[in-house]
């Protein structure tokens, strides 16, 4: 007969929160550099979602079992997503900037524009409620202003990358 091993909630919550913070300064590190191809891009938007996904399982978690939560744990994780939304951000506009011309005008293009606009265009409607929630100074709320034009920036390039995009295929 196996013995049912007792779970430390708080060590695993601990454990997860260390595993997002270093991921998300690793991506906030690799975001520096730009992506060169459209493959980069998809990389950098995987690590991304990865993030996003790690912060969504730890607040699950925290919610599952409250008491073994810090009570800044949600704010925090509020503030990891807003570091990992700037990083793509910069990762975004630097390659939206100046897109590879085979993205802009390959078949298909206009369905991966598109899908990013839209990606982009809801997290800048939640956007703003992250920052009221997560109880940011000053200095901090300055330079996630600066994200947001910067995010508004990719959206704007994207509805134009839109316009020169090939048409999407409706017969094949």
């Amino acid at each position: 007969m196996r013995m049912k091993k007792e779970v430390n909630h708080g060590a695993l919550l601990r454990e997860l929160a260390g595993s997002l913070s270093s991921t998300v300064t690793s991506f906030e590190q690799m975001s520096g550099r730009p992506a060169q191809s459209f493959p980069d891009y998809k990389k950098a938007r995987a690590v991304y979602h990865e993030i996003q996904a790690m912060i969504f399982t730890i607040g699950d978690k925290a919610e599952s079992r409250p008491n073994d939560a810090p009570r800044e744990l949600k704010s925090w994780l509020i503030r990891m997503r807003l570091r990992s939304i700037a990083a793509f951000t910069r990762v975004s506009l630097a390659f939206f900037r100046n897109p590879p011309q085979l993205l802009v005008h390959a078949l298909g293009a206009y369905e991966i524009l598109q899908h990013e606009r839209e990606a982009f265009t809801k997290v800048l409607a939640d956007y703003d409620m992250m920052l009221f929630e997560a109880g940011i100074d000053d200095k901090t709320a300055d330079e996630l202003d600066r994200v947001r034009v910067n995010m508004e920036e990719v959206v704007e390039r994207l509805e134009n990358l839109l316009k020169t995009a090939p048409p999407q295929l409706t017969v094949f």
